[in-house]
């Protein structure tokens, strides 16, 4: 997001606000802000850098929390390089200046999200209406030529493409050739398995061990075919929405293996008839579908933890020890970004009793290009990951404070953002390929 530098204020004087907050200069700051209060959420023209921005990166905390609080400086306007406020303060490592923005951008979030769906379940009557404008934005977006990577991964149309899997069966993609999920992603999707069923006695030690997994979305089977083959789940249901998947799905079988449910359809319509058949309590839920919105995550995680209203009171995730992950492609392509995306997830999660914690995972993801012995991206419109190599995995379980045990104590907000590693030099952005805002 960037404020363009409205014309009506001098250019030189808003360079010279810029550079009284780098200084601290707080009389030349305060003669502009009494001036004129748009000043505080300005930005150079040539550079993108705000007022915000040059105090997070001189790590002037009192004029970090001043240009939010009574500038209304936007905390997520970016400059010509991409960064945020909070980027130019993680990179010189003023980590009171990141607490701060992290605490406040994730509370903006809140608010924001609040907001919106309130807005959103008003207009939610004329369904049809949405759809029509959904579509009309994305050509839109096209016309007027907004670079690829820039543009909404939502698509409300979606399961209404036509799907294809490429000639050697490494990527499955959709009419605009995104890809919904690729083979370079086995062993995220491997480390997903292990989390969701590693507290559940393996197989070999435990034939007779109740192993009850569900699955969100199948795509290319990476994740189901790790829990079948490594993990031999004695339960396990697969929902997936998309006919082209499901078809595919079916001609390889997976309709028929044994301890295996498929469900077609969306998972808000399969949800329900599973609560009321009794299938309850999974030790497992992974959650990974395409192009929703975070809202709808948000409603799945809802929908798996609540036993309000359910006979048999019982929640989808079992307790005490239920595991939830689900593919984390939250905010990719911006480091704090995610890393404010991450704690939102979190916090939303804790309200519904649920503790979350983000495990690094070094990951060897395929180059930005093409190369001689690497195809990977050939014929793909737009990357993902952009070559990291660090993916945060998130791991949710029941809190036990929540259920009536004692609990471990709880971080603060700078144990919250150490959690995932933006108070470390080691901290890289994960960069997924669902971005669901």
């Amino acid at each position: 997001m960037e404020t363009e530098t409205t014309p009506t204020l001098p250019i030189e004087n808003v360079r010279k606000m810029i550079d009284a907050c780098h200084t601290g200069d707080v009389a030349t700051i305060q003669s502009f802000a009494t001036l004129d209060r748009i000043y505080c959420c300005q930005q150079d023209q040539e550079t993108g850098l705000s007022p915000l921005m040059a105090a997070a990166k001189a790590g002037h905390i009192s004029l970090v929390k001043t240009l939010l609080e009574d500038g209304g400086a936007p905390w997520n306007a970016l400059d010509r390089q991409n960064k945020c406020a909070g980027d130019h303060a993680t990179d010189h490592e003023h980590w009171e200046v990141v607490n701060l923005l992290v605490e406040w951008a994730t509370r903006s979030e809140l608010i924001l999200g609040t907001l919106q769906k309130s807005q959103m379940a008003a207009a939610a009557g004329a369904a049809s209406g949405q759809l029509g404008a959904v579509l009309s934005d994305r050509q839109k977006q096209q016309a007027m030529a907004i670079p690829v990577e820039e543009q909404s991964s939502t698509k409300a149309d979606y399961l209404k493409q036509s799907l294809a899997y490429n000639a050697d069966g490494t990527a499955l993609l959709d009419a605009d050739r995104d890809a919904v999920m690729m083979e370079w992603e086995r062993p995220i999707m491997k480390a997903h398995a292990q989390i969701l069923l590693e507290d559940v006695s393996p197989p070999k030690e435990s034939p007779h061990k109740s192993r009850r997994v569900l699955n969100v979305g199948f795509g290319m089977g990476i994740i189901d075919s790790i829990l079948q083959q490594e993990w031999k789940p004695t339960q396990h249901t697969i929902i997936e929405a998309h006919p082209d998947v499901y078809a595919k799905l079916c001609k390889d079988g997976w309709n028929t293996k044994p301890n295996v449910r498929i469900c077609f359809g969306r998972w808000q319509d399969v949800l329900p008839v599973l609560r009321k058949e009794g299938i309850l309590e999974f030790d497992g839920i992974f959650f990974d579908t395409y192009a929703e919105h975070s809202y709808d995550m948000e409603d799945f995680h809802e929908h798996i933890t609540t036993i309000e209203g359910n006979p048999h009171g019982k929640s989808l995730l079992s307790r005490p020890y239920g595991v939830y992950s689900f593919f984390n492609g939250l905010a990719p392509d911006n480091l704090f970004f995610h890393g404010v995306a991450c704690n939102v997830v979190k916090l939303q999660l804790s309200t519904l009793g649920l503790d979350t914690e983000f495990l690094q995972c070094q990951m060897t993801a395929p180059p930005d290009q093409d190369t001689a012995t690497s195809k990977t991206w050939e014929g793909i419109r737009r990357k993902y990951w952009h070559g990291r190599d660090v993916y945060y995995l998130p791991r949710s379980s029941w809190n036990q404070e929540f259920l009536g045990r004692k609990t471990k104590s709880m971080g603060t907000t700078t144990d919250e953002v150490s959690a995932i590693g933006m108070a470390t030099d080691e901290f890289e952005s994960p960069n997924g390929k669902r971005q669901r805002r």
